[in-house]
């Protein structure tokens, strides 16, 4: 089982492999899991500086939000969002294509937000107890759902991800 560690106000960071659209690199970066997002998300500059997205591409596959769909936020604003095609993104060597993430062209401060639509995969588990030098506030155990797994395509080789949860 795959752990990582909470930071000092339970905080928990999880690092993503995100493929480029040129379908070779797949650069790393932390996602902060936060369970009450519904949806991933990923600000509009690391699509394009880091995964190699097109403003035109963007454009071509983005879709507008109408005001009662946008994400809600902790102080009950809608968030100018809108929805884009996703990368193929791996976590502890298990590999999916979410249909679509959440990006702005307004919200600056967006940051990379890991969804209940990737975590439905995983089981999370949090453990306060786990204490050691490099996790001083504990551990968040994940592990890939096994069950219900529906094949698709991966650069032409069929793999699976898990559909529901158990």
């Amino acid at each position: 089982m795959n752990s990582i560690a909470l930071l000092h106000n339970g905080v928990s960071k999880i690092t993503i492999a995100m493929a480029a659209l040129d379908g070779i690199t797949m650069p790393q970066r932390k996602f902060l899991v936060d369970t009450g997002a519904t949806r991933t998300t990923i600000p509009k500059n690391i699509l394009i500086n880091e995964l190699k997205y097109t403003e035109e591409f963007i454009k071509d596959n983005k879709k507008l939000l109408p005001e009662n769909e946008k994400p809600l936020m902790a102080d009950g604003q809608r968030a100018d969002v809108y929805q884009v095609k996703a990368p193929r993104i791996n976590i502890g060597g298990h590999e999916m294509q979410p249909d679509y993430i959440l990006t702005s062209d307004t919200i600056t401060s967006l940051t990379l937000l890991l969804g209940l639509d990737i975590m439905r995969y995983f089981k999370f588990t949090y453990d306060f107890d786990a204490i050691d030098e490099y996790a001083p506030h504990g551990r968040m155990f994940y592990e890939f759902r096994n069950s219900c797994l529906k094949p698709f395509e991966k650069l032409g080789d069929s793999f699976a991800y898990n559909l529901n949860e158990q």
